[in-house]
């Protein structure tokens, strides 16, 4: 195979590709980046065995049909430092790649493309289709609330369903619940599937903010694809038995507190500079339109906020983990904040439209 192309072209691509390799793995192929050429395209694949993602990319000039595996962290590095400039890439039957630009020249020893793993295949052509932004904005929304602990599998990753003209993400930990939902554009079938947090964190980063539309179906083994902008990403799904979920969203209630979401969120990033491992909570206190955020720690010190917000109800103090809110509160997009207190031992929760988020308080001695 041959080919010619500008320098920053293939750059881009190759580190979009090589999010999926993984050095450590005992099967040494996957440690490499497999290119394959048509007529007028040059394909780019790297895969984990449980993400792949592969990228198109169009020629412009004639090219010699051919594939060829290369070392993805050696390639991608060679290719960063060369100029930008036209590069010529060479494979011969011998698996070794030369790579040319300008004054320099490079000799890659590579691995038959025949070894490397086949991607999977599309169960039918029916799919569902959203703006790329739209999904995007579902991953931030709700991506930080999977949980990091291996005790419950199915709940390292989000469940993404549809149903009508609607695609909802749902993630949890246990302790807090993210679910938000977007508009399809197009599209059919029903969709109910745990995606890994390693791809939820792989497409957060993709996705551009862009109202081109992604494409999600589901493929042959219990896989799924999303494909995007010449971007195609194909990830084992997590099998089980996803939490009933909706059962533990509480009823809406009427004793809620309203205050500037910046500045709740800088009054708990203050708190939280007094936490430690080992003592966590920050507390709540609310009281006639006012909301204190207190932390207070023998070992760290003390911090104490008072702000004024919107809120008639029955005094009380609600301990909480800061991150959760720090998590939640970074990402929403309203100037003002509404949050459901119904009280010191029940879940609170902010409702919007098309997002809800759940946080369980916690127990202070």
């Amino acid at each position: 195979m041959r080919i010619v192309i500008q320098q920053p072209q293939l750059l881009k691509h190759l580190q979009i590709v090589e999010r999926a390799v993984n050095e450590r793995s005992a099967l040494p192929i996957l440690a490499n980046i497999l290119l394959q050429t048509t007529e007028n395209e040059l394909v780019l694949t790297a895969t984990d065995l449980d993400v792949g993602i592969q990228c198109r990319l169009p020629l412009t000039q004639a090219v010699e049909r051919g594939a060829v595996t290369l070392p993805a962290r050696k390639l991608t590095t060679i290719i960063k430092e060369l100029p930008d400039d036209t590069v010529t890439l060479e494979a011969k039957k011998n698996q070794t790649a030369t790579i040319s630009c300008g004054t320099s020249h490079f000799r890659i020893p590579g691995l038959p493309a025949e070894d490397f793993p086949t991607p999977p295949e599309t169960i039918s052509t029916e799919g569902v289709s959203l703006p790329q932004g739209a999904l995007k904005a579902l991953i931030a929304k709700t991506g930080y609330a999977m949980s990091m602990e291996e005790t419950r599998f199915i709940l390292n990753g989000a469940l993404i369903t549809t149903q009508k003209n609607t695609l909802s993400i749902v993630a949890t930990d246990g302790r807090r619940l993210a679910t938000a939902s977007a508009t399809l554009t197009a599209g059919k079938g029903s969709i109910q599937a745990v995606i890994p947090a390693k791809t939820m964190r792989e497409l957060g980063r993709l996705l551009p903010e862009s109202d081109e539309e992604v494409s999600v179906a589901l493929l042959k083994d219990h896989q799924m694809t999303f494909r995007f902008g010449g971007v195609s990403i194909v990830t084992r799904l997590i099998e089980g038995q996803f939490p009933q979920y909706e059962k533990v969203i509480p009823a809406p209630t009427k004793q809620t507190v309203s205050c500037g979401r910046q500045t709740l969120m800088s009054a708990v990033r203050r708190a939280n500079l007094m936490t430690t491992a080992t003592s966590q909570a920050v507390l709540f206190e609310l009281g006639p339109n006012r909301l204190i955020v207190s932390k207070e720690s023998a070992e760290s010190g003390s911090a104490r906020e008072e702000l004024a917000v919107d809120y008639i109800g029955e005094p009380m103090t609600i301990a909480f983990n800061p991150e959760f809110w720090l998590d939640a509160l970074k990402v929403l997009e309203t100037d003002e904040v509404t949050i459901e207190v119904a009280g010191p031992d029940r879940p609170a929760v902010i409702r919007q439209p098309g997002f809800t988020y759940l946080v369980l308080p916690m127990k202070v001695a």
